[in-house]
């Protein structure tokens, strides 16, 4: 009622305005001083819908968030109960043992010092022998078991960064972290020796964490003299899954959301096409706090561009020499028919849907040339520069701003 009579007030103030000072007769002054009481009250019921419009979508919003967080419980409750059922269908049957919840806690919580973790380790540098991946391949089972528990208490774990450049330029925009180890002799053990092993055994998610803060502190570095300098950051699906490592991982982006502009989650095309219904909400979350992703190892461009666009991926890696192959018509593109779309429209048709190409393994002056053809935007191989180990200085000095940021 006072906000009725507040614009009552200003309409006969209007009128006798106009009629005092000539401007229009007397009834049109009133009939001026009537429009002016409507145009207020439009004005001000607008402004009262928007503000309740905010206010439903905020609600909506944490309703939303709400059943994500239900949802999630429920599904660790079930997986839960189906561990349980599991382990109650293989336990042989001991008919003096009874289980009890501390008994069930101990089994549900797999021993990481005793004998089992020594032969999970020792599995472990088996599959690096097989694999061929360095120093581990001719020593002893202890010695391998003792070379594991010395590079992890030594902090022997380095990041190394390769560019990302744009193209034609050749301006650095980004660069991809890998992890390496190394042994007390400084022989360096690749990824391709431990992280399939790593997945294999429940052991990337540490592998994820250790990889995440390496970049946290080198993009603290990076953005001090460009803050449009990225990292591409590798992740496992496994690891967007975990109960254990999710939560504490969320968390901390949620404190750092600042870094949202130059950290950049990757994984492989295959494992983006397959998650699970937890790993893709999981992605979503942190898209909500803006964080974006990255394909590569991407085998074809008949990619699914909506979905890519949905799930917040905005770059896809293909190596250059099969982007070449695809890009000559003999293969469908982002559901088009083969030959319907030309080669050099394929970067545009990508950046409709936020998403850009980038071209990776990159050797040789003449494949820069044929990707210039297809105007793609950004290359990244060992033409521009060799992944390069990250000085451990830099790192202590990144890693103390970095706990000071958190």
């Amino acid at each position: 009622m006072l906000v009725v009579i507040t614009y009552a007030m200003l309409a006969i103030v209007a009128a006798l305005a106009f009629e005092r000072f000539g401007l229009m007769s007397s009834g049109l002054a009133w009939v001026m001083g009537a429009v002016v009481f409507l145009i207020a009250g439009q004005a001000h019921a607008a402004a009262a819908r928007a503000e309740e419009r905010r206010a439903t979508e905020k609600a909506l919003h944490e309703l939303r968030a709400a059943n994500l967080s239900l949802i999630e419980e429920l599904e660790l409750a079930s997986a839960r109960i189906e561990e349980v059922e599991t382990q109650l269908a293989t336990q042989p049957a001991r008919p003096s043992a009874q289980i009890t919840p501390a008994t069930y806690a101990r089994s549900a919580v797999p021993a990481r010092d005793e004998g089992p973790g020594d032969e999970l380790l020792n599995e472990i540098l088996q599959k690096l022998e097989m694999a061929g991946a360095g120093p581990a391949a001719n020593v002893s089972s202890s010695a391998r078991v003792e070379l594991i528990r010395d590079a992890l208490d030594a902090n022997r774990v380095d990041l190394y960064l390769q560019p990302v450049v744009g193209l034609p330029q050749r301006r650095t925009y980004f660069y991809e972290g890998f992890t390496r180890l190394r042994d007390a002799k400084g022989n360096v053990v690749t990824p391709a020796g431990f992280l399939k092993a790593a997945e294999e055994h429940g052991l990337i998610a540490e592998v994820d964490n250790l990889l995440l803060l390496r970049c946290v502190q080198i993009v603290r570095k990076l953005t001090k003299s460009d803050r449009r300098v990225g990292i591409f950051c590798n992740i496992s699906v496994r690891s967007l899954t975990d109960e254990e490592f999710f939560p504490p991982f969320l968390d901390f982006l949620r404190r750092n959301s600042d870094l949202a502009t130059s950290l950049i989650f990757e994984m492989p095309q295959a494992a983006f096409d397959g998650r699970s219904s937890v790993a893709a909400r999981h992605m979503a979350r942190l898209a909500d706090y803006g964080f974006r992703f990255s394909i590569d190892q991407v085998s074809n461009l008949n990619l699914d561009l909506a979905e890519l666009q949905r799930a917040g991926v905005r770059f896809a890696k293909v190596e250059g020499v099969r982007l070449i192959e695809m890009a000559g018509g003999h293969m469908p593109v982002a559901g088009r028919e083969p030959g319907t779309i030309a080669p050099e429209d394929i970067a545009s048709l990508f950046a409709r849907y936020g998403v850009d190409i980038i071209a990776e393994k990159i050797e040789t002056e003449a494949m820069v040339v044929e990707i210039l053809d297809l105007d793609i935007a950004y290359g990244q191989g060992h033409l521009f520069g060799a992944p390069r180990p990250v000085r451990e200085d830099v790192l202590s000095e990144g890693g103390a701003e970095a706990r000071r940021a958190g």
